[in-house]
């Protein structure tokens, strides 16, 4: 696609309905939509001149699963960016990606990412029992019986990158795109949102897939170079699975030069294990048993996170603060995910003391009189908890930063 097609209409008006999905009950999203097609005109104008400039980013704080500063752009800046990022970075950028690499690409979220690793986990148990049955048979011995298995035993590195999206250089990312990207218009216009903040701004579509891009080679070096296939990579959380304890620290002395030449650093968590203690990623901690099977037990933080949220829930349901079906619709949202993994009795655990809650906040609510209905769709939570905010008037750049913090939000140069 040229420039000029990305900048036209049509382009920008596929971009405008991809950008709105789900979102349009947000004030911002329906003050654009009002007007959408003299917005759309103005904006490929703009684009075509370049005379378009980014409007400053709405920075916020969560809370789950940690707390991260976001950086969110305007639904001006959006629908841009989904033109640039569906219509051209991401055909262009995804095509050298490993199967293993994960994130910010269609159809290869979290779940695959954990397919995935259940795949490594049983290639790499009936490949050592293969080798090991096939050396019994050379040397005229039987098979070894079911209680002496052993095939599970191996080492993996389990890494994870020190502020993976700050830490991501701009003139190293530059010069990688610049060789995918050759159009000096389009250079510009990435440019620009490369350059809104130090680091990449996690609120941008385009800085998910730069990412990945700047790490994808990992994962080609560790295939090619290291020959140890059975690895995987999301976003900065990634393993590789090794024979022996030996073979993986080696690899990892390898790895650790391989990121410091990508101006990257990995954090303390980042260490080497047995394979027997399982695997921790993508949400769920992967286990590979003596005889073969691959157990997925949901990550414990994630268990510890919706007892607190059912807490929650229980108060705000007994002061009139959200409705039943509210909250059924956020706790089914969580059965689904830990239906990925070995979880029927966790998920019938979770249920019925979700339905204890709200029993004892029903009882409450008849002892203390009705409570007044739900004010519209705004949602507080505590700070605990995370925030969850629909609001339909704009924030100005880094206010809720600034009201959390007590200190302005760092922008780029800052």
């Amino acid at each position: 696609m040229t420039f000029e097609e990305l900048c036209s209409f049509e382009t920008l008006w596929n971009a405008y309905r991809r950008a709105r999905r789900c979102k349009r009950s947000k004030g911002s999203t329906a003050a654009f939509e009002y007007s959408a097609i003299e917005e759309l005109l103005i904006l490929s104008k703009s684009l075509l001149q370049g005379k378009y400039q980014p409007d400053p980013l709405d920075a916020f704080l969560i809370y789950e699963p940690k707390k991260r500063l976001i950086q969110a752009p305007t639904f001006r800046d959006k629908v841009v960016q989904h033109a640039i990022t569906d219509n051209i970075v991401y055909r262009e950028l995804s095509r050298s990606f490993t199967l293993n690499t994960y994130a910010a690409q269609y159809g290869k979220g979290t779940h695959f990412g954990l397919e995935m690793l259940e795949k490594h986990l049983r290639t790499y148990f009936l490949r050592k029992k293969g080798a090991e049955e096939a050396a019994r048979r050379s040397a005229g011995l039987p098979p070894k019986p079911i209680e002496e298995w052993d095939y599970a035993n191996g080492a993996v590195i389990k890494g994870d990158i020190r502020h993976f999206f700050q830490s991501i250089d701009h003139e190293r990312l530059k010069n990688a795109l610049a060789e995918r990207f050759t159009d000096r218009r389009l250079q510009e216009l990435m440019w620009r949102y490369i350059d809104a903040v130090d680091g990449l701004a996690l609120g941008h579509q385009t800085s998910h897939i730069y990412a990945v891009f700047f790490v994808h080679s990992i994962m080609h070096y560790v295939g090619e170079k290291l020959h140890l296939p059975l690895a995987g990579m999301y976003m900065d959380d990634w393993y590789v699975i090794c024979p022996d304890m030996g073979t993986a620290r080696e690899a990892l002395s390898l790895l650790r030069k391989q990121f410091a030449r990508l101006g990257l650093e990995l954090n303390q968590k980042t260490n080497i294990f047995p394979l027997q203690n399982g695997i921790d990623f993508c949400g769920f901690h992967t286990y590979l048993t003596r005889t073969g099977k691959v157990v997925k037990k949901l990550r414990y933080s994630s268990i510890k996170r919706m007892k607190r949220r059912i807490r929650l829930w229980e108060r705000q349901y007994a002061a009139g603060e959200i409705s039943r079906e509210k909250i059924m619709q956020s706790f089914q949202s969580w059965e689904a995910h830990a239906k990925h993994g070995d979880t029927r009795k966790l998920r019938e655990e979770m249920r019925a003391r979700l339905e204890a809650s709200l029993a004892r906040a029903e009882n409450r609510r008849r002892q203390g009189g009705e409570p007044p209905p739900c004010q519209g769709i705004i949602e507080r939570r505590t700070k605990r908890y995370g925030t969850v905010t629909f609001q339909s008037c704009k924030r100005k750049s880094g206010q809720a930063g600034r009201e959390h913090t007590g200190k302005e939000v760092p922008q780029a140069g800052q």
